[in-house]
């Protein structure tokens, strides 16, 4: 990463400034051994005493922390509060929602109303009834009539002669203006059990899924936080080491000016020293600039433009995990996220494909009609006025295209399941390996943090016997820079360790499925 181009740069140069250093003639065997007593009587710290080699420790990377300062638990909470893929994976479990209430839905009649108004055109409506005689044959008849005898019967011809005669008809009225008013309900009956409740079981799992999908955009995001933020304290903790090594090549020169101006040492050490001493303000500048990179993707993270001051204890180990890595991997594979949301999307298709195999079968429905009409077309004769009538039907459905494209849609979701399934078995490999990978980081990062504690105090006692050396005569410029060299790559070393201590921890907690 670039953060790191400053700690590179610092050791290359410490390196070259050492290498390059010029050897002043070597001391008699009689200043040796003058300068030799003077050295073991200088003190040393001793790094056998755990209590000195925690204060060392502590004091290197005091600087990167403050009471009261974000710590790495407060800066992922933040990230996952203002993050937009947050609210993006919330909508999707809004949408889910609302389609397994739409699906929810299916399962009440289907509810239906109408109005309509229709202009019919004019039309000849055929006459019924007129007279069936003619007027001559009816008056010729009449005489006839009049000769029967018997009155009854004499009236009741001359009853069929007038009804005979009778030129008035009747026909049906037509009209023109129709106002239909339609109340509809039908209940899919056969629906109810092969298509709508698969639905919305299949719904209800799609909630499910996009629910573990939160969890584990949680997770990711969060890890990217604490991520983030080691990487901080990393680049400023290279900028801690580079000051600190300005500071101790600065007081270095001053001594070495001491002792050309007493001509104890040449002035190409002065000149070395002086060079060193640039080249260490610029790893400090670029360092500084590391940092401030550092710190904006951590601010960008958080959606937080205030300057960030690190709280977090880097002295201090964190907790070893409890469980040996085969008990983690099991939690890894009952807990992650990731995995979950997998189950659950596998659990939706199945019940999709069985709400889509559903449609395959006949369908029954019931269905009734209530219609308020002028005129109601069931009256007869029609009648200018608003009369109801209702009807109940039973409908039984079947279409071979519908259930061609049902077995086709199954097939395609089956392919797709399949690909679900196969996908989980593939992050369960990768989970085991990366959980594996993670706990054995962890050990190892324990062990180099150790090693660099010890390493440190080694380096500054090293470093304080070589000063007392060299102004005792018993040694050279370049013994000094050469200790610096250590002590300033023991400096690094130990910030690094103690940062990637944590970082492996927080990768272990992400493979196992805390998403805390």
């Amino acid at each position: 990463m670039r953060v790191l181009t400053p700690l590179v740069s610092l050791f290359l140069m410490l390196a070259a400034s050492s290498a390059v250093a010029q050897v002043p003639a070597p001391p008699s065997p009689q200043e040796t051994a003058e300068a030799a007593q003077n050295a073991e009587a200088a003190p040393v710290v001793s790094f056998a005493d755990r209590e000195t080699i925690e204060e060392r420790v502590r004091a290197q990377v005091a600087d990167l922390t403050e009471p009261g300062g974000l710590t790495a638990d407060a800066a992922a909470e933040r990230a996952v509060a203002t993050s937009p893929s947050m609210d993006r994976a919330a909508a999707a479990v809004a949408a889910a929602e609302a389609g397994a209430r739409r699906a929810w839905q299916g399962f009440f009649p289907q509810l239906e109303v109408s109005a309509r108004y229709t202009r019919l055109s004019r039309i000849n409506q055929p006459s019924f009834g007129g007279a069936l005689i003619t007027e001559d044959q009816a008056a010729a008849a009449r005489i006839l009539t009049a000769g029967v005898d018997d009155p009854e019967a004499q009236l009741l011809w001359n009853n069929l002669l007038d009804t005979f005669s009778s030129t008035e008809g009747f026909e049906f009225p037509v009209i023109l203006n129709n106002y239909v008013l339609r109340g509809t309900a039908t209940l899919p009956v056969s629906d109810l059990f092969f298509t709508i409740l698969p639905g919305y079981r299949a719904a209800q799992a799609a909630v499910d899924v996009s629910q573990a999908q939160v969890a584990s955009e949680r997770a990711q995001i969060a890890y990217r936080a604490r991520e983030a933020y080691y990487q901080l304290a990393r680049a400023r903790g290279a900028a801690v080491v580079a000051r600190k090594s300005v500071e101790q090549v600065d007081a270095n020169r001053q001594r070495i000016a001491t002792l050309v101006e007493a001509g104890a040492a040449a002035q190409v050490d002065l000149l070395q020293i002086n060079a060193t001493l640039a080249r260490a303000r610029v790893n400090v500048a670029q360092a500084e600039s590391g940092a401030r990179i550092a710190e904006r993707a951590l601010q960008l993270l958080m959606h937080d433009d205030a300057p960030i001051v690190l709280g977090e204890d880097f002295a201090s180990e964190p907790a070893a995990p409890e469980a040996a890595v085969e008990a983690l991997t099991d939690q890894a594979l009952r807990d992650r996220p990731e995995l979950d949301a997998l189950r659950r999307l596998v659990e939706a298709r199945e019940r999709s494909i069985r709400a889509t195999l559903g449609r395959q079968w006949p369908q029954l429905f019931v269905q009734g009609n209530v219609d308020i009409a002028n005129p109601n077309q069931r009256i007869i004769p029609q009648q200018q006025e608003f009369n109801t009538t209702w009807d109940v039907s039973v409908v039984l459905r079947w279409s071979p295209n519908e259930m061609g494209t049902a077995r086709a849609q199954a097939a395609e979701a089956r392919a797709q399941l399949e690909q679900a399934r196969q996908d989980i078995a593939s992050l369960t490999d990768g989970v085991r390996l990366e959980v594996s990978e993670a706990h054995s980081s962890l050990e190892a990062s324990r062990l180099a943090f150790e090693a660099a504690q010890v390493g440190l105090v080694a380096a500054e006692a090293e470093h304080q016997v070589r000063m007392a050396q060299l102004e005792a005569g018993a040694a050279v410029t370049s013994d000094v820079l050469d200790a610096e060299t250590s002590v300033t790559r023991a400096r690094l070393q130990l910030i690094d360790a103690a940062i990637e201590l944590r970082l492996a921890r927080a990768r272990l907690n992400k493979a196992v499925g805390h998403t805390e």
